[in-house]
């Protein structure tokens, strides 16, 4: 009777441990967008297979043709991808194309522009307005310069970079924004680039607008190393600490002029692909966390934090102690529906971050396979590898 009777109890043991990891679920993945992606000479159904393994789900390209548009359009449904995408007729003959591709499944938005000027709103208004005419489904995609430099921004034709962004999601119908910030440099994180992340997340939350921002897949210069999965972690984790509803990756296919891209030169896979199909992986496992979420507060520790960005002064009820070491990180305090997040990210790229954090009961430690335990389960001494986050769960108060 003892061998049964020590079944049962490992029995109960394992299911009372797997009913101790409840899983985040999302209704939908995280938009995961590669720009500059399938040329249209590689358009086939074997490269579009190899791009949605790397974890994207939405591609940018151009097409010269509306034919060609199609031919790409029909492979995307295929494979499970959707399209932003354009081509000529798209804007000499925007009433044609739109009813031509509307209804198809493939399509997600119309590609438009990138980086426009105050100066370059007015036509792409016009624009914007012809399309959403015959298809208010799909959306207007515009990028938007980088915030480089958020006060003295004269060569954008406005006053300051966030007066730049709400002018043009005033004037030109959009529904999501999208900036693009290169901040990983050989010497360092740009000093800008935090504080261009704060002013963008809060010019679309006043606009109440989701918005995408960017993680540099390539190296484009001597200033920009190859990027490494803490490279990658550092910069789309930020983003969705600041509020992204949607990430993106240039560029995809590598071109002259770049020194690094995902595919090569010759079509081949460069290291680039697998470190980026290895982040992509982990972030949507953590889509239940992040889409739909509303930023409640973003602030960072350390000694010195980055210019233009906020000290942490306070914590949420639930966690009764946290500190960090070194470098310090970035700290987001995220709302999705019954639950509210507790999000660290260490800003440092080539350390470990120690931290210690102690919550009450309710506190859950949200694992990278979107799982979630008792934070008590841990220690409440911890370290975050570079780039990398943390992420703790408790219920949204009423």
């Amino acid at each position: 009777m003892k061998i049964p009777l020590l079944l049962c109890t490992i029995m109960l043991f394992f299911t009372s441990m797997i009913s101790a990891q409840e899983k985040l679920i999302s209704d939908r993945p995280l938009p995961i967008m590669a720009w500059a992606g399938i040329p249209e000479t590689e358009t086939n159904l074997e490269r579009f297979k190899e791009l949605k393994d790397m974890g994207i789900n939405v591609n940018l390209s151009n097409y010269p043709s509306a034919d060609a548009m199609q031919k790409a359009l029909d492979l995307a449904q295929q494979t499970g991808l959707k399209m932003v995408t354009s081509c000529p007729e798209l804007k000499s003959d925007p009433e044609t194309i739109v009813k031509r591709f509307m209804n198809h499944p493939a399509l997600a938005g119309y590609f438009l522009r990138d980086e426009p000027v105050r100066k370059d709103f007015a036509e792409l208004a016009a624009w914007a307005k012809k399309i959403e005419a015959f298809d208010k489904m799909h959306f207007c995609f515009v990028n938007l310069i980088s915030s480089i430099n958020t006060t003295k921004s004269e060569a954008l034709g406005t006053a300051s970079y966030a007066e730049y962004v709400s002018t043009f999601a005033n004037e030109v119908p959009s529904q999501l924004l999208s900036f693009d910030f290169y901040p990983i440099l050989t010497e360092g994180i740009h000093e800008s680039w935090y504080a261009g992340l704060e002013v963008f997340s809060a010019e679309a939350k006043k606009l109440n607008k989701p918005f995408w921002a960017f993680g540099l897949a390539s190296s484009y210069n001597e200033l920009h190393p190859v990027p490494t999965i803490a490279a990658l972690r550092l910069q789309l984790y930020s983003n969705l600490a600041y509020g992204a509803q949607g990430l993106e990756f240039w560029a995809y296919w590598m071109s002259p002029g770049l020194r690094c891209a995902p595919i090569g030169l010759d079509g081949k896979r460069t290291l680039v692909y697998d470190r980026i199909k290895t982040v992509n992986n982990e972030i949507q496992n953590l889509a239940g966390v992040f889409v739909g979420a509303k930023v409640i507060a973003v602030r960072h520790t350390g000694v010195v934090i980055p210019k233009g960005t906020s000290q942490l002064t306070s914590l949420p009820s639930a966690i009764k102690v946290f500190e960090t070491e070194g470098s310090g990180a970035v700290v987001s305090i995220l709302e999705n529906g019954a639950n509210t997040f507790f999000m660290v990210v260490n800003r440092d790229l080539n350390k470990n971050l120690p931290i210690i954090i102690q919550g009450d009961e309710s506190l859950k430690k949200v694992l990278k396979d979107g799982s979630t335990v008792k934070a008590s389960v841990y220690s409440n001494t911890t370290e975050i590898e570079p780039g990398d986050v943390a992420i703790y769960m408790f219920p949204t108060k009423k």
